[in-house]
């Protein structure tokens, strides 16, 4: 399910991964986000609420994936691509950090309340009380997942635990903006085995960007769900805001510019060209006039013109062909804003180019 913000222009897009087996569906959390101007995407993983298939926790993985690239290759819900954020909450933490490993280009994620399953197994190998804790989430699991058991999530997690973690990823996360939110009281995912290990582990790599918060709610956040989704949209508004106003040196910014200009003269716009550089289009307009000292409809303009020009004096094309060619619809309104802008007609710009030649 899309909860679209809009369908005027390209949205920051969070797709949600949910728990194991998933009581908690998110969607209050996900209307504030959309309502704060960001499309948000909600699926069951196979075997789950309904969904075809048979659960399995790689399973869960490969729909998280699945789901990223529908998105890439979506052409109708005016997703922004480059900004795909990814939340994931208990179990879909782990799911959503092995998701960004295999699609390195998702900008940032939301762990809420992370449960890494592969770290509670190796834990109860030598504590029963983990054990059984972990027997126990598997059994309730296998309770609401048709076709399965107990014991094959078990031997499935047995397999390969790393696979289930986040730890192991802890580099990898560390390079994007993640907001991590966490539980003091949590009963369910303890900060003591899911999350101050995790933190411990980043206090060794420079320039994170994780940003982590520990409150007095439950796991499900419950008591907070409004002010979640305000620090969710504030981390997500900051860390697009941050990295527009890092990379945009002038120099590359005014090469990238020409370039567009010269590929897309005919369709683009100003909202379309910010696009391009995955930026507001007030800012992309404030760093063309600090770059370049002019508008971008003036930029586009004096390029369409001088092409205009170059094929009046070096052809013999008719004044419509070379509207048309410059993406003039109308080649009376190409022959007003060419008079406006020269002095005189694209044909008596023609006749004096030809006579001084």
């Amino acid at each position: 399910m899309l909860y679209s913000a809009g369908s005027d222009r390209d949205y920051p897009t969070v797709i949600f991964a949910h728990g194991f087996p998933g009581h908690e569906k998110n969607a209050a959390l996900a209307q504030l986000l959309r309502k704060a101007g960001f499309h948000v995407l909600i699926f069951y993983y196979a075997g789950c609420w309904g969904s075809e298939g048979v659960f399995s926790f790689a399973g869960s993985i490969r729909d998280t994936v699945d789901v990223i690239d529908f998105l890439m290759a979506d052409k109708t819900y005016h997703i922004d691509q480059h900004h795909l954020f990814l939340l994931g909450h208990s179990f879909g933490a782990p799911v959503i950090a092995r998701a960004m490993e295999q699609r390195p280009f998702i900008y940032g994620a939301i762990f809420l309340m992370p449960y890494d399953l592969g770290r509670l197994y190796k834990m109860s190998r030598t504590d029963p009380e983990l054990e059984e804790s972990l027997l126990r989430l598997l059994r309730e699991g296998a309770e609401f997942m048709p076709h399965t058991s107990c014991q094959q999530f078990y031997q499935e997690i047995q397999e390969n635990p790393d696979y289930y973690s986040y730890f192991p990823l802890v580099n990898m996360l560390a390079q994007k903006p993640v907001y991590w939110v966490s539980c003091k009281n949590d009963d369910q995912a303890s900060e003591k085995i899911h999350t101050r290990p995790f933190m411990e582990l980043l206090k060794k790599i420079p320039n994170s960007r994780i940003l982590w918060h520990s409150y007095e709610t439950d796991h499900y956040f419950s008591n907070m769900q409004e002010q979640l989704g305000r620090e969710i949209t504030c981390f997500i508004e900051s860390a697009i805001a941050r990295d527009e106003a890092v990379w945009l040196d002038s120099a590359a910014f005014q090469e990238r510019l020409t370039s567009i200009l010269s590929r897309e003269f005919k369709t683009i716009t100003s909202g379309q060209a910010a696009q391009r550089f995955h930026i507001s289009k007030p800012y992309f307009s404030a760093m063309v006039k600090k770059v370049t000292g002019t508008t971008f409809s003036q930029l586009l303009l004096r390029h369409r013109m001088e092409l205009a020009d170059q094929m009046l004096t070096s052809s013999t094309m008719p004044v419509a062909a070379i509207a048309d060619d410059l993406g003039y619809n109308d080649a009376s309104y190409f022959e007003k804003v060419f008079k406006k802008y020269h002095g005189c007609s694209p044909a008596e710009f023609r006749k004096m180019g030809t006579q001084s030649v």
